[in-house]
């Protein structure tokens, strides 16, 4: 009888057993900070003190947040506002619009002071004279030149004595705008200054220079253009040789 009883009990240990066993365990809850944060709902995004973020020259500048308030939201934004306002300086009185170009003048970015030069060679003024003159002295060559130009253009002998100097400037390209801006003014007071050049060692420069003397004329230039004659460059030579036959030609008729 304790034979059987013992074999029963055996046999409910082991169904108990097996039923347990065969129970699955409960699922535990992921944690909360192992959930991916979402970037997509209007949520901070926070940069990891080893992830510099950087942004290059090209991305942003001052050129594109600079607007207007004439501009709508679909037009571009002004590269430079400064260069509407020397446009605007056209509609003024010479003396108001003078300040505004003169102020402009001063300004860091070269490409300011080259639209306030040009456009002060646009205005044939005396009061812009002095302005203009002193824009020559710019650091940057294109700009000097740009003076020059302007000084052409307000066909005053007066500025002559402005040019002179710079036709014996340090750039190349600045020498030969003198050259030309004295060449377009045509006054005799410079016939002197630029005898000066025919002997120059560049024959860039003695070749300009001997057009400039043609472009002048009178007895002065034509004794300068004789000695031309004499250059070791065949082509200048030969354009000394031509423009003194139209001088005489001139003189003569």
């Amino acid at each position: 009888m304790d034979t059987i009883k013992n074999l029963a009990l055996t046999f409910i240990a082991i169904v108990v057993g097996l039923m347990l066993l065969m129970t699955p365990e409960p699922q535990q809850k992921e944690s909360p900070d192992r959930v991916p944060a979402l970037v997509n709902q209007g949520q901070t995004i926070k940069f990891e003190q080893d992830q510099p973020v950087l942004i290059e020259r090209y991305q942003i500048t001052k050129m594109d947040v600079i607007a207007t308030p004439e501009q709508t939201v679909d037009s571009p934004p002004a590269l430079y506002p400064e260069l509407e306002q020397i446009a605007l300086t056209e509609n003024l009185p010479a003396t108001e619009a003078l300040l505004d170009l003169q102020s402009m003048l001063s300004n860091l970015d070269p490409v300011i002071r080259l639209a306030a030069i040009e456009s002060l060679g646009g205005m044939t003024s005396q009061y812009n004279l002095p302005t203009l003159s002193a824009a020559l002295n710019d650091p940057v060559p294109q700009l000097r030149i740009a003076a020059l130009e302007a000084l052409a253009l307000q066909e005053n002998a007066s500025v002559v004595s402005s040019i002179e100097p710079y036709l014996f400037d340090q750039d190349r390209e600045v020498k030969v705008a003198a050259i030309n801006a004295l060449a377009d003014l045509e006054f005799e007071a410079a016939v002197h200054s630029l005898a000066g050049l025919l002997t120059d060692q560049d024959s860039l420069i003695r070749r300009h220079t001997v057009y400039a003397l043609g472009e002048i004329g009178g007895e002065y230039a034509m004794m300068y253009l004789l000695q031309a004659r004499n250059d070791p460059d065949a082509t200048i030579r030969t354009n000394a040789e031509a423009i003194l036959a139209e001088l005489e030609y001139k003189a003569a008729y």
